[in-house]
């Protein structure tokens, strides 16, 4: 009855949800053209005079995504395969309320999470989940599901079969080579998907080292394949191995601390809301140096992204992974050597020559020096043709160090922005080297100081650089978390910076809370506040005692559609702007009505469905503690 009456009170809800995603289609098939990736470059300086050389001149390389996947018919499907840790560890309580202690496990909250998981995948998505203790547990494990209805019931059938297995160990690498298998083997259409392995542990993995030549070069080949987005729980996993696992797929790894290991869902939805957004894929970016003017490339700062150059420094290319998810966008530090160019004798007719029988035009005193050639291509889907395009090439001015009237030219100002991108991956590189270096010893209070040394002389070094405080600042303090966590005896604070900043990708660094916020995309954050708001009831499962009622499965029904429609109403937004041009101010201000009105709406029938989960929850509990006084 109470259902009954609930969905009378929302017919309205529904009725302008549905026309405010009729005139959202309306808006899509306005916008027409198709979103592409962008490719840009500002050099360190905007001129540098005729007769100076310069050995290191920077040039900052941004590959920005599409900020929205404009038609959902467009979006890429993926192959998620979830390798869940279900070793005796996990069936540890948690560091919860005490009321909730003899109750709440890490299975359980992996459990939630891995649900979690399985509501936000789209409908022509698939999930496999391997379960593994001291082997692969195949009769706790799936195939790939579609993420139809029947798919989501099969899906949380397993979740829900799961069970902690003692054993002698906890084997990590079987399992994943379980989940390689699993992809490999895929037939049909399956070879068209993109497919991810996401790892749940809170075990000591088997260290890189330990592994026999044989099994190093077989996860290599399959880490080369699949990215792999690893989550450490608890202080007592192994982050070494899963950080290997992350960075040879250039995938990322994340961990959760004891005191946020309720916020294992938080730390997943980071993950997933890129996942779910995929906007390009095989994006590269080729720099060509201009050869006639003595410009050569010496190397490029690509974190953890692929980057070569080539035939003396003449061309370089840039892999940016194997995905991009919408609303992200990639930096890249290119370091060039410029060579001095002098304003010939003979220049006539408006040109200058370098020396070397290479000239450009001269513009009043000044002329703009070639620099680079920027080509880049992506594909919209695995099977899809590449888009090819080209940047806007770079130039950089010449002007005469003295001036008309024999007044000295003032010095060139350095972009902001390019200073920021240099400090940051220089930083990187400090960071990545204690990590690679002093902690794979093992020893976590010696890497704290050689860590606090480093950035004393890092600091040291940059104290006049001219980029900002508030940056020099803010990475002070990122750097004291890190060794004060190392000084705890905790290393993973530490290997998810690295990995998050190597990736340029948002990964948790001890919660969900705890995140670079620059890389956190507009998908990201949608479903982070999700997370956020899962009804209590949700995290924390109750003792099964009989008392089941089942009305919580259709509540479930419900807040997943609420979900969905609020998601697809959010994005209006970004599909508006994107649509301007190609519908009038009348039009955008009824969407803007239309999207208002939807989102209010949706918020009322989702508060509504959680009240009534809460007096469900309540009548569950007089329940349980009848029984309990029965018995």
């Amino acid at each position: 009855m109470e259902i009954f009456q609930l969905q009378l009170m929302i017919l309205p809800s529904l009725l302008t949800c549905f026309f405010s995603t009729l005139l959202l289609t309306q808006l899509m098939a306005a916008a027409g053209a198709e979103a592409t990736v962008k490719v840009s470059t500002t050099p360190i300086f905007p001129e540098i005079p005729l007769g100076q050389a310069r050995k290191d001149f920077q040039v900052l390389l941004r590959v920005e995504a599409p900020a929205a996947v404009v038609r959902p018919e467009a979006r890429v499907p993926i192959d998620v395969v979830a390798v869940l840790d279900v070793s005796g560890s996990m069936n540890d309580p948690t560091a919860v309320p005490p009321e909730r202690r003899t109750t709440t496990s890490r299975l359980d909250l992996l459990r939630t999470a891995a649900k979690f998981m399985v509501d936000k995948l789209e409908d022509g998505d698939r999930l496999s989940i391997v379960a593994f203790s001291d082997r692969p547990v195949r009769e706790l494990s799936s195939g790939l599901l579609y993420m139809t209805a029947d798919g989501r019931r099969n899906a949380i059938r397993s979740v829900d079969r799961l069970e902690a297995r003692a054993g002698s160990g906890t084997a990590l690498v079987p399992a994943f080579e379980e989940a390689v298998n699993i992809l490999d083997e895929r037939v049909g259409d399956g070879r068209d998907r993109l497919g991810f392995i996401i790892l749940l542990t809170d075990g000591e993995g088997t260290t890189v080292s330990a592994l026999s030549e044989r099994r190093r070069e077989v996860i290599r080949r399959a880490l080369g394949r699949y990215p792999v987005h690893a989550f450490g729980l608890g202080a007592a996993h192994d982050p070494e191995v899963l950080l290997h696992m992350a960075q040879e797929s250039h995938g990322t790894y994340s961990f959760v601390d004891d005191d946020s290991i309720g916020d294992v869902a938080g730390a997943l939805a980071v993950c997933l809301g890129g996942l779910s957004t995929i906007a390009a894929v095989e994006t590269r970016v080729v720099l060509k140096a201009d050869e006639l003017n003595g410009v050569r490339i010496d190397r490029v700062d690509a974190g953890g992204y692929d980057s070569s150059v080539s035939c003396g420094g003449t061309s370089c290319e840039v892999s940016v992974g194997n995905v991009l998810y919408a609303g992200e966008a990639k930096h890249f530090v290119v370091h060039l050597h410029v060579p001095a160019a002098l304003p010939s004798s003979s220049a006539k007719g408006g040109y200058y020559c370098d020396g070397l029988g290479a000239c450009d035009r001269y513009y009043h005193h000044r002329h703009e020096q070639h620099l680079l050639a920027v080509d880049y291509s992506y594909r919209n889907h695995p099977s899809a043709r590449a888009i090819e395009g080209e940047g806007h090439d770079v130039y950089v001015r010449r002007s005469p160090a003295v001036l008309d009237g024999g007044r000295q030219a003032p010095a060139p100002v350095p972009s902001p922005v390019v200073l920021q991108h240099i400090v940051r991956s220089e930083l990187l590189e400090v960071v990545a080297g204690v990590v690679q270096g002093e902690l794979t010893i093992n020893d976590r209070a010696r890497a704290a100081d050689v860590l606090q040394l480093r950035w004393e002389e890092f600091a040291a070094c940059h104290q006049f650089w001219g980029g900002g405080h508030d940056l020099m600042s803010g990475l002070e303090k990122e750097v004291g978390g890190m060794v004060s966590s190392l000084r705890a005896g905790v290393a993973a604070y530490a290997y998810a910076w690295v990995s998050s900043h190597q990736m340029q990708r948002a990964t948790s660094m001890g919660s969900a809370e705890k995140v670079t916020v620059e890389f956190l995309t507009p998908a990201m954050r949608l479903l982070l506040e999700e997370a956020r708001k899962l009804p209590r009831w949700w995290n924390w499962n109750p003792p099964h005692t009989g008392c089941v009622d089942h009305g919580f499965e259709m509540i479930d029904r419900r807040l997943e559609l609420w979900s969905k429609m609020k998601r697809d109403m959010q994005n209006l937004g970004s599909f508006q702007e994107q649509s301007a041009a190609a519908v009038d101010d009348e039009q955008q201000r009824m969407a803007a009505v239309f999207q208002e009105a939807s989102l209010e709406a949706i918020d009322r029938a989702m508060h509504r469905d959680i009240y009534l989960a809460v007096v469900y929850a309540s009548k569950q509990r007089q329940c349980r503690h009848l029984v309990a006084a029965q018995n």
